[in-house]
């Protein structure tokens, strides 16, 4: 716009500025999208030159010419997904934990991020604080063994499950790990147990297993259950009995039997004479 020197335009800033501003404004009259961001409407039915005229692209008759169709419709014939047997089950009700792997443990100390002392226990709630899970509480905690390599945090870990490697990359280090069971009231009330005092004014106990898949998985010494730790809790009572009897009132004919002699009776059909004392 204006051919003027680098050196007159040094030496008059305010001018340089504003000769630099003029140069940009220019630009704006030829903004665009990229090539391939904005596509251009369709039109159907404008005439046979157009190319999607009279029938606008959809053909001659048939549903889908004059409506809609799902896309995985087969015209009436059996779906491709029914034509294959369902195999396997899969609980409607199973457990979703969140997968927490030893690298994100590391990461987080290495970073300072866990606000524990060496010896001391990462819990759930702890790993709630400091970020390391985030999101919904869901059904507990998972321990993975990814990053198990480099793994070198000297805390002692308790969460609701753990792989069998996850479980030696903890132990390798002189630390211990524990499988804690926990329902959904009992893992809201142990992350954030303050609300539950304000509200309620006492802290609900936490609940034990009692699928059998849970009791085997708790109190399974790999799996380092915290069944195995007090057996008070719920081993010492399984097996075990009510042996308390119920009392039943005796009628008189009841007690008449019970008295009655046990001595055995002749058996008659073996016997030809029968005298009638004997009757």
């Amino acid at each position: 716009m204006f051919n003027l020197g680098a050196s007159w335009r040094s030496k008059v800033p305010v001018l340089g500025h504003l000769f630099t501003s003029v140069r940009n404004s220019s630009y704006l009259g030829k903004l665009a999208p990229n090539d391939g961001a904005v596509f251009s409407y369709k039109r159907l039915g404008r005439g046979q030159a157009s190319g999607k005229g009279k029938t606008a692209g959809r053909g001659q008759k048939g549903q889908k010419a004059r409506g809609k169709a799902p896309n995985n419709f087969e015209g009436g014939q059996t779906p491709y997904y029914k034509r294959f047997p369902i195999i396997g089950f899969k609980r409607p009700h199973r457990p979703e934990y969140h997968e927490l792997n030893l690298e994100r443990i590391q990461t987080f100390w290495n970073n300072g991020r866990i606000p524990l002392k060496e010896g001391e226990t990462l819990t759930i709630k702890t790993m709630r604080e400091c970020g390391l899970i985030t999101g919904s509480l869901r059904d507990g905690v998972k321990v993975l063994s990814t990053g198990r390599e480099s793994y070198n945090v000297p805390l002692n870990i308790e969460a609701s499950k753990a792989s069998i490697a996850a479980i030696k990359a903890i132990e390798n280090l002189n630390c211990s790990y524990k499988s804690v069971y926990f329902t959904s009231l009992a893992l809201r009330a142990h992350v954030n147990p303050d609300l539950f005092y304000l509200k309620k004014g006492y802290l609900p106990l936490p609940a034990r297993p009692t699928h059998r898949r849970d009791i085997e998985y708790y109190s399974n010494p790999r799996k380092r259950g915290y069944l195995l730790d007090n057996r008070e809790l719920l081993l010492d009572h399984l097996g075990k009995r009510e042996t308390s009897k119920k009392v039943v009132q005796e009628s008189p004919l009841l007690r008449q039997l019970h008295n009655a002699s046990d001595k055995p009776r002749q058996d008659f059909s073996q016997n030809t004479d029968v005298s009638v004392n004997e009757l």
